[in-house]
């Protein structure tokens, strides 16, 4: 069983007025429950358009409906990433790959339900929780945590989810 890692102590961009934390309404999220340092997404029209960020600050449904969250662009943080590429169209995972340094992450609905609440994104740039495939907004990028080495890279291609640094795309990447 894949264990949650608790992430948000970790935030490397620390340079000033990088940051953007905007409130956003609970009931505009793709979560609807978020929780302190997990990524989020605002619900769009178009999919795969959604912006993307770090909930900084989750609030509470009955007294504060708001969650903050950090949509700059180049912000590091630490969130489990799931290491799929592919679905079934029954929206089960079909492939998976090795992860490695500047690759893309993308927020993936389907990744969630698959590994019992441990993480949001994945590799795949598709998700399908219904088997058709529906475009995921991307995420942002894998870099390094301070403690890995070039030895840490690639991991394996087999089913994981892991904890990996990613540098987030922005507010309005596609």
């Amino acid at each position: 069983m894949t264990v949650r890692t608790i992430t948000q102590a970790y935030e490397k961009s620390s340079e000033s007025n990088r940051e953007r934390h905007f409130m956003i309404p609970w009931a505009r999220l793709k979560d609807v429950t978020p929780t302190l340092g997990d990524p989020a997404a605002v619900t769009c029209v178009t999919a795969g358009q959604e912006m993307c960020g770090t909930v900084v600050r989750a609030g509470t449904v009955t007294t504060d409906e708001y969650a903050e969250i950090n949509f700059a662009d180049s912000a590091v943080y630490r969130h489990n990433v799931r290491n799929t590429l592919t679905y079934n169209a029954g929206g089960a995972e079909a492939t998976w790959g090795a992860i490695n340094i500047g690759d893309k992450v993308y927020y993936d609905e389907t990744a969630d339900a698959l590994t019992a609440g441990v993480c949001k994104l994945s590799t795949s740039p598709l998700h399908g929780p219904s088997g058709a495939p529906i475009a995921s907004p991307l995420f942002g990028t894998i870099v390094m945590l301070q403690e890995q080495t070039a030895a840490s890279f690639p991991t394996v291609a087999t089913a994981l989810s892991d904890v990996y640094a990613v540098l987030q795309a922005g507010m309005c990447e596609s």
